[in-house]
């Protein structure tokens, strides 16, 4: 289980949730690779043009192959099983997450992603194998999140469903932030990962 923290913050942050993950899983929460401030960073740059969220698609691309990599020593150091791989994050790392499921689906089995969304610019990187067709996702999302607004997670189901992606959904009340019982779903879904 890797975990992927949103902008801003850093790896203590959903670090936080892993007494609450199944025993049997092994935990890694990163750091993104770009500092904003102190104990501060963010895995690619973001800006709001003409009303639409545009991404720095090469800085997300370097952040993206720095996780495959760490990916492949973790399964090489630590003996991990390649099939339960999980990638799951908060916001931009949420983004991180879906993006590394949807472009190596042979090394991430399934990924989760708590408010969040789909980066059109990532569209490109879309892996092509029929391994896609049998990875999982776990989107959680707020419909009190004005950050993301719901129209966001729509947009990102549809995509996902377009791909074949085996989804499950799950929404509350909450806002920009990953709620108790969004990460109750969650654990729920890793036990019953197969």
């Amino acid at each position: 289980m890797i975990l992927l923290h949103g902008h801003g913050n850093n790896e203590n942050d959903l670090f936080s949730f892993s007494s609450q993950i199944p025993e049997n899983w092994i935990v890694v929460s990163v750091r993104g690779p770009y500092q904003l401030a102190e104990n501060s960073y963010r895995w690619y740059d973001a800006k709001m043009i003409n009303g639409k969220i545009v991404i720095n698609i090469d800085e997300e691309e370097r952040s993206r192959k720095k996780l495959k990599q760490l990916i492949s020593e973790i399964t090489n150091k630590y003996n991990v099983d390649s099939q339960k791989i999980i990638v799951a994050g908060f916001s931009q790392g949420g983004n991180m997450s879906q993006s590394l499921g949807l472009g190596n689906p042979n090394s991430v089995t399934g990924f989760g992603v708590f408010n969040g969304r789909y980066n059109e610019e990532f569209s490109p990187y879309i892996s092509k194998s029929i391994a896609l067709k049998n990875s999982k996702a776990f989107i959680a999302h707020g419909s009190g999140d004005t950050m993301l607004p719901k129209t966001y997670v729509t947009e990102n189901i549809t995509k996902l469903k377009e791909l074949g992606i085996q989804i499950t959904y799950y929404e509350d009340s909450n806002g920009h932030s990953i709620s108790t019982k969004q990460w109750d779903e969650f654990s729920k879904w890793l036990i019953n990962f197969n």
